[in-house]
């Protein structure tokens, strides 16, 4: 799982800190504050570091039946800052000079992180600096157990406010074509065309149960295009399902096919994009079961719905919620307020909106009411 994450100078932060819980994580802030910003780092470090820990496996691999031992202690770590500059700039489509944040001097930024869930001898704690010159600040921290980080991790999940079941094509026509998205949609779309395991982990299965049943069907993949089949046998193409029902496809496709697991972080940008409140509810419970079982999630959003259906369930289940408010401002940036109550949440613009909305709507209600007078 993702522990901690430091930002100086990146984007919209001039100097901000997350540190993550294990379960829900939160983060609230109006357009522009960087929420969005945060799920894209924190998905990029950790695919970072899984493409160097797969990379190990496999020479692992090779190495049996040779002289070299087969366990890796540690590894050098040199060009792994290099390689989580280049994920950056795809996920954010973006050279990574432009991430610099430019209202302070020197113009540098650094991204600092730490990986692991079980002991401190396989945290991995690392720091990646860059500037316009491409000055680098290596700086080795821990070595890492590599055997250690292998069991705890796999291939981070993001999942984009944008619907994708319908954006299969995009896959095939990367491979000739230089298309105008970031790599987070291509990612997804790779890990959604695996096929569904027979025996799914216990810990997905009744999350599984629950998407199946309210989509009335399974989500199915041929030739890069998906499809709802349903309990009578029949395929529906996603292009003709509710855009809203497709998110809960797209879930229930990389709990199926082990895409997502507990040893897996699940980056939710915006769920509750396209959904009616009633399926907000449900999105709600089904995230939270999700972390009841050991699942990583940490979303972004603007819903005051959302928000309080997440409160909801951490009452009623004894579920820890970690929040992060960001909130811009003038010549210091986005600033961070962490909290574990969303009443302790400062600024949350769509509480203003939602109460300020309330205050006028019953103000032309009472103006109503007396010119019927």
């Amino acid at each position: 799982m993702l522990k901690r994450l430091q930002l100086e100078n990146f984007t919209v932060f001039a100097k901000a800190e997350f540190e993550f819980g294990p379960g829900l994580n939160v983060v609230v802030g109006t357009n522009g504050t960087g929420k969005s910003h945060v799920l894209k780092v924190g998905y990029a470090v950790l695919s970072n570091v899984m493409n160097e820990l797969q990379k190990l496996r496999e020479l692992q691999k090779l190495r049996r039946g040779t002289e070299v031992p087969v366990l890796v202690e540690s590894w050098d770590l040199n060009n792994l800052d290099i390689k989580l500059e280049t994920k950056l700039e795809r996920s954010f489509q973006h050279p990574s000079s432009e991430l610099i944040r430019r209202e302070t001097l020197p113009v540098s930024c650094s991204v600092t992180y730490t990986v692991g869930n079980r002991s401190e001898l396989s945290d991995l704690t690392r720091q990646l600096g860059f500037s316009e010159k491409r000055t680098w600040k290596n700086k080795r921290i821990k070595s890492v157990l590599f055997a250690e980080l292998l069991q705890q991790l796999a291939p981070p999940v993001f999942i984009p406010a944008k619907e994708i079941l319908t954006l299969g094509w995009m896959v095939q026509a990367s491979e000739q074509l230089k298309l105008p998205i970031d790599e987070t949609y291509l990612d997804l779309l790779k890990q959604l065309s695996r096929l569904s395991l027979q025996r799914p982990e216990s810990a997905a299965k009744m999350a599984i149960a629950t998407l199946t049943n309210l989509l009335g069907g399974e989500v199915e993949e041929e030739g890069g295009r998906y499809y709802l089949a349903t309990a009578r046998q029949k395929r529906v193409e996603m292009n003709l399902v509710a855009e809203g029902l497709r998110k809960f496809g797209t879930l229930q496709k990389l709990l199926a096919n082990g895409s997502l697991t507990p040893r897996s972080t699940l980056f939710w940008d915006e769920p509750e994009a396209n959904l009616n409140p009633a399926l907000i509810k449900k999105i709600a419970a089904i995230l939270a079961a999700l972390a009841q079982q050991g699942f990583q999630v940490i979303l972004a959003t603007h819903s005051l719905f959302l928000l309080k259906e997440l409160h909801i369930q951490s009452v009623q289940h004894s579920l820890p919620v970690r929040y992060f408010g960001l909130n811009d401002q003038p010549g210091h940036g986005s600033v961070v307020t962490t909290t574990d109550d969303l009443e302790q949440l400062p600024d949350v613009t769509s509480l203003d909106a939602e109460l300020d909305l309330a205050d006028r709507f019953q103000e032309v209600l009472d103006r109503e009411d007396a010119n019927d007078n």
